[in-house]
Protein backbone atom coordinates (compact mmCIF):
# COMPACT_ATOMS: atom_id res chain seq x y z
CA UNK A 1 0.00 0.00 0.00
CA UNK A 2 1.62 3.17 -1.41
CA UNK A 3 0.17 6.49 1.19
CA UNK A 4 0.38 10.24 -1.30
CA UNK A 5 -1.14 13.37 -2.10
CA UNK A 6 -4.72 12.68 -3.79
CA UNK A 7 -4.57 14.69 -7.73
CA UNK A 8 -7.20 16.01 -9.72
CA UNK A 9 -6.95 12.58 -11.41
CA UNK A 10 -8.62 11.06 -8.85
CA UNK A 11 -12.11 12.35 -8.53
CA UNK A 12 -13.72 9.91 -10.14
CA UNK A 13 -12.38 6.79 -8.15
CA UNK A 14 -12.64 9.13 -4.73
CA UNK A 15 -16.39 9.75 -5.93
CA UNK A 16 -16.76 5.94 -6.00
CA UNK A 17 -14.75 5.23 -2.40
CA UNK A 18 -16.94 7.38 -0.58
CA UNK A 19 -20.17 6.37 -2.11
CA UNK A 20 -19.05 2.37 -1.18
CA UNK A 21 -17.86 3.36 1.81
CA UNK A 22 -20.44 5.64 3.59
CA UNK A 23 -23.93 3.14 1.90
CA UNK A 24 -26.81 5.76 2.36
CA UNK A 25 -24.60 8.67 3.13
CA UNK A 26 -22.27 7.99 0.15
CA UNK A 27 -23.23 11.01 -2.08
CA UNK A 28 -23.48 13.72 0.73
CA UNK A 29 -19.90 12.62 1.66
CA UNK A 30 -18.16 11.76 -2.17
CA UNK A 31 -19.62 14.57 -3.04
CA UNK A 32 -18.22 16.96 0.31
CA UNK A 33 -14.90 15.23 -0.42
CA UNK A 34 -14.63 16.50 -3.91
CA UNK A 35 -15.61 19.96 -2.81
CA UNK A 36 -13.16 20.46 -0.33
CA UNK A 37 -10.75 19.51 -2.82
CA UNK A 38 -11.86 22.41 -5.07
CA UNK A 39 -12.50 24.62 -1.98
CA UNK A 40 -9.96 27.68 -1.13
CA UNK A 41 -11.40 28.43 2.58
CA UNK A 42 -9.96 24.61 3.16
CA UNK A 43 -6.90 25.56 2.44
CA UNK A 44 -3.94 24.33 3.05
CA UNK A 45 -5.50 21.03 2.30
CA UNK A 46 -3.87 17.54 3.49
CA UNK A 47 -6.13 15.11 1.16
CA UNK A 48 -4.38 11.93 0.85
CA UNK A 49 -5.18 8.52 -0.90
CA UNK A 50 -3.99 4.90 -0.30
CA UNK A 51 -3.80 2.78 -2.91
CA UNK A 52 -3.13 -0.63 -4.14
CA UNK A 53 -2.93 -2.43 -7.41
CA UNK A 54 -6.45 -2.64 -7.12
CA UNK A 55 -6.76 1.24 -7.20
CA UNK A 56 -7.11 3.65 -4.61
CA UNK A 57 -8.91 1.78 -1.15
CA UNK A 58 -9.06 4.71 1.26
CA UNK A 59 -8.82 8.59 1.75
CA UNK A 60 -8.31 11.17 4.39
CA UNK A 61 -8.71 14.58 3.99
CA UNK A 62 -8.01 17.20 6.57
CA UNK A 63 -8.63 20.71 5.80
CA UNK A 64 -8.03 23.99 7.61
CA UNK A 65 -9.82 25.38 10.42
CA UNK A 66 -9.92 28.46 12.89
CA UNK A 67 -10.89 29.00 15.74
CA UNK A 68 -12.79 31.62 17.05
CA UNK A 69 -11.24 33.53 20.24
CA UNK A 70 -8.03 31.45 19.70
CA UNK A 71 -6.95 33.02 15.57
CA UNK A 72 -2.80 32.07 16.68
CA UNK A 73 -3.76 28.46 17.15
CA UNK A 74 -3.46 26.88 13.81
CA UNK A 75 -5.97 24.11 13.30
CA UNK A 76 -7.47 21.29 10.64
CA UNK A 77 -10.46 19.33 10.84
CA UNK A 78 -10.50 15.71 9.71
CA UNK A 79 -13.27 15.02 7.72
CA UNK A 80 -13.80 12.76 5.56
CA UNK A 81 -11.74 9.48 6.51
CA UNK A 82 -13.07 6.49 3.86
CA UNK A 83 -11.56 3.15 3.45
CA UNK A 84 -13.12 0.68 0.85
CA UNK A 85 -15.16 -2.02 2.52
CA UNK A 86 -12.90 -4.75 1.50
CA UNK A 87 -9.80 -3.15 2.73
CA UNK A 88 -11.66 -2.30 6.46
CA UNK A 89 -9.85 -3.52 9.55
CA UNK A 90 -6.49 -3.98 8.23
CA UNK A 91 -5.13 -1.06 9.27
CA UNK A 92 -5.69 1.24 6.21
CA UNK A 93 -7.39 4.24 8.06
CA UNK A 94 -4.88 4.33 10.70
CA UNK A 95 -2.45 4.67 8.04
CA UNK A 96 -4.03 7.56 6.68
CA UNK A 97 -4.39 9.31 9.87
CA UNK A 98 -1.00 8.39 10.79
CA UNK A 99 0.61 9.98 7.63
CA UNK A 100 -2.00 12.70 7.79
CA UNK A 101 -1.30 14.41 11.65
CA UNK A 102 2.43 13.85 10.70
CA UNK A 103 1.90 16.13 7.83
CA UNK A 104 0.00 18.08 9.91
CA UNK A 105 2.51 18.56 12.52
CA UNK A 106 5.63 18.92 10.18
CA UNK A 107 3.10 22.28 8.56
CA UNK A 108 2.82 23.99 11.78
CA UNK A 109 -0.52 22.69 12.47
CA UNK A 110 -1.65 22.97 16.74
CA UNK A 111 -4.69 21.24 16.73
CA UNK A 112 -6.57 18.13 15.00
CA UNK A 113 -10.42 18.01 15.40
CA UNK A 114 -12.66 15.31 14.31
CA UNK A 115 -16.33 14.50 14.74
CA UNK A 116 -16.61 10.35 14.65
CA UNK A 117 -16.39 7.33 16.80
CA UNK A 118 -14.77 8.04 20.16
CA UNK A 119 -13.43 4.62 20.79
CA UNK A 120 -11.84 4.53 17.26
CA UNK A 121 -10.41 7.70 16.84
CA UNK A 122 -9.66 7.82 20.97
CA UNK A 123 -6.76 5.36 19.47
CA UNK A 124 -4.69 7.94 18.11
CA UNK A 125 -5.01 10.25 20.92
CA UNK A 126 -8.24 12.37 20.03
CA UNK A 127 -10.33 13.55 23.29
CA UNK A 128 -13.33 14.66 23.61
CA UNK A 129 -12.23 16.85 26.91
CA UNK A 130 -11.31 20.41 25.68
CA UNK A 131 -13.17 23.89 25.37
CA UNK A 132 -13.84 24.28 21.18
CA UNK A 133 -17.48 24.37 20.28
CA UNK A 134 -18.09 22.29 17.01
CA UNK A 135 -20.00 25.26 14.49
CA UNK A 136 -23.17 23.70 15.29
CA UNK A 137 -25.08 21.35 18.33
CA UNK A 138 -24.01 17.75 17.91
CA UNK A 139 -26.70 15.05 18.84
CA UNK A 140 -23.53 13.44 20.00
CA UNK A 141 -21.36 15.74 21.95
CA UNK A 142 -18.74 13.49 22.96
CA UNK A 143 -18.12 12.36 19.31
CA UNK A 144 -16.67 15.91 19.12
CA UNK A 145 -12.63 15.75 19.60
CA UNK A 146 -9.43 17.43 19.58
CA UNK A 147 -5.65 15.97 19.33
CA UNK A 148 -3.08 18.34 20.38
CA UNK A 149 -0.25 18.52 18.19
CA UNK A 150 1.88 20.88 19.88
CA UNK A 151 2.62 20.81 24.15
CA UNK A 152 -0.25 22.72 25.69
CA UNK A 153 -1.94 23.67 22.38
CA UNK A 154 -5.24 22.16 23.79
CA UNK A 155 -5.57 24.16 27.06
CA UNK A 156 -4.89 27.16 25.39
CA UNK A 157 -7.61 26.87 22.92
CA UNK A 158 -11.13 27.81 23.72
CA UNK A 159 -14.09 28.68 21.31
CA UNK A 160 -15.99 28.09 18.44
CA UNK A 161 -14.08 26.11 15.32
CA UNK A 162 -14.65 27.89 11.97
CA UNK A 163 -14.41 25.28 9.44
CA UNK A 164 -14.00 25.24 5.78
CA UNK A 165 -17.32 26.21 3.54
CA UNK A 166 -17.91 23.50 2.23
CA UNK A 167 -17.99 21.64 5.71
CA UNK A 168 -19.98 24.54 7.30
CA UNK A 169 -23.30 23.23 6.77
CA UNK A 170 -25.99 22.29 9.31
CA UNK A 171 -26.36 18.99 7.56
CA UNK A 172 -22.99 17.95 7.62
CA UNK A 173 -22.95 18.19 11.53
Amino acid sequence: MQIREASEADRAALAALHQAAFGAEGAIVAELALTLLDDPSAQPLVALVAETSAGIIGSAIFSAARINGAERLAAAILSPLAVAPAYQRRGVGRTLIEHGISRLREAGVDLVFVLGNPRYYGRYGFRAQHAVSAPYQLAHPDAWMALALRPAALTAASGVLRCADALHKPELW
